[in-house]
């Protein structure tokens, strides 16, 4: 499975930023996504975690789950398109004005 596949999935970055947060037993993700209105069920939650797990972004220790190195950087590298994202929501930049610069300022 590819990382991309795993992270388009509904409810999974979320469940990422929560576990970056601290919030690491099944329970207070589950309750903490509902909170959020990202409510995912029992079963997906369980195959988001799972899932997770197989690209090695969590590992599970005790019941809770934490962040992987790798996990780590894939937060900060969904943070940087977050970022990204917004900046150019921001912009507004015309449509008509980017067709006239072309490929230049884009």
């Amino acid at each position: 499975m590819s990382i991309f596949s795993v992270l388009g999935k509904k409810g999974t970055i979320e469940v990422l930023h929560k576990i970056k947060d601290g919030v690491n037993s099944f329970t207070s993700i589950k309750n903490a996504l509902d909170m959020e209105g990202c409510g995912v069920s029992t079963r997906t939650l369980a195959e988001r975690l799972n899932d997770l797990e197989e690209e090695n972004l969590i590992q599970k220790d005790g019941g809770k789950y934490y962040l992987t190195k790798k996990g780590e950087e894939a937060i900060e590298i969904i943070e940087n398109i977050i970022e990204w994202e917004n900046k150019w929501k921001k912009a507004k930049i015309p449509k008509i004005i980017i067709g006239m610069l072309g490929d230049k300022e884009r």
